[in-house]
């Protein structure tokens, strides 16, 4: 009898370790609000996220479902050239309902695009503007392997940063709300962003990513900052809207050696100052 008793002090001993000590909290949403009669809790931002290269790449679970709002607001997304015509590829949501569509320059000033045309039944869009571009990236059609390193640029938060990934697999996105849409992505897993910084991508929508050879292999479309994922289009999508085949001629010295881990911070600080990598801003009608 008192051996059953010793055993079970210290399982409940243990159990209020375990309880106190455990990093999950199955009430979050609902303790942010904070109790009644209070004002609510500010929700904390997510910490940056930061991977070792040896972590284990979580498994994709299901078809990921984006909720898009159907009122059209004043925002900003990313976009990038693909050939030296003046034609550049964003998110088909940083654009779809805005009023006027503009590039953002470097001292502030704006730009309006003359064309942008949404891409069928996907979240893709290509914008044209009349004066040419005097650096662009190339395009690939190649699918990259699990585990496969890869460079997203742009300008998330409304910043200028860069984010470094692996490739998980492929899924499917589902889009709803102001428009529908259903397409082939790749999944992501982020390893580092630079500089660090927590919470949404929000803003790098439309820009590229890139392989270790300084190829885009698809375009930023949408992200989990907790469960660290980044999705972005199928690379396919190059080929069937015909821009694949323009985008081989010429390409940006600051892509000739190639992107790596030590460098694709300054590799997306370039890209940014030289024209080839935009900031959109969406005007709502």
């Amino acid at each position: 009898m008192r051996r059953k008793l010793e055993f079970g002090l210290y399982l409940a001993v243990l159990l209020f370790f375990i309880v106190r000590y455990a990093n999950v909290d199955l009430d979050e949403d609902r303790r942010r609000g904070g109790p009644p009669g209070r004002p609510p809790v500010a929700a904390p931002k997510d910490p940056a996220v930061f991977l070792p290269d040896n972590a284990l790449l979580p498994r994709q679970e299901g078809d990921v479902l984006v909720e898009l709002e159907r009122e059209v607001h004043n925002s900003v997304g990313t976009a990038f050239a693909v050939d030296g015509a003046g034609t550049y590829v964003t998110a088909r949501h940083v654009i779809d309902g805005c009023g006027k569509v503009y590039f953002v320059l470097a001292r502030g000033g704006l730009v309006e695009v003359a064309s942008a045309v949404s891409e069928g039944n996907r979240d893709f869009a290509i914008l044209r503007v009349k004066q040419n571009n005097a650096f662009h990236l190339i395009l690939s059609g190649h699918e990259m392997g699990r585990g496969t390193e890869g460079f997203m640029m742009g300008f998330p938060q409304g910043d200028p940063a860069d984010v470094r990934a692996t490739v998980i697999g492929t899924t499917e996105m589902r889009s709803t709300g102001r428009y529908r849409a259903r397409e082939p992505v790749i999944a992501w897993v982020e390893r580092e962003r630079r500089p660090g910084f927590g919470g949404s991508l929000g803003g790098i929508s439309g820009g590229p990513v890139f392989d270790s050879n300084g190829n885009v292999v698809g375009t930023v479309v949408a992200g989990a900052p907790r469960r660290g994922r980044v999705y972005t289009t199928h690379p396919k999508v190059f080929a069937e809207t015909g821009l694949l085949s323009g985008s081989k001629e010429g390409r940006t010295p600051i892509l000739r050696s190639g992107i790596s881990p030590g460098n694709f911070d300054s590799i997306g600080k370039s890209l940014r100052a030289s024209g080839a990598i935009r900031q959109v801003y969406c005007q709502a009608g």
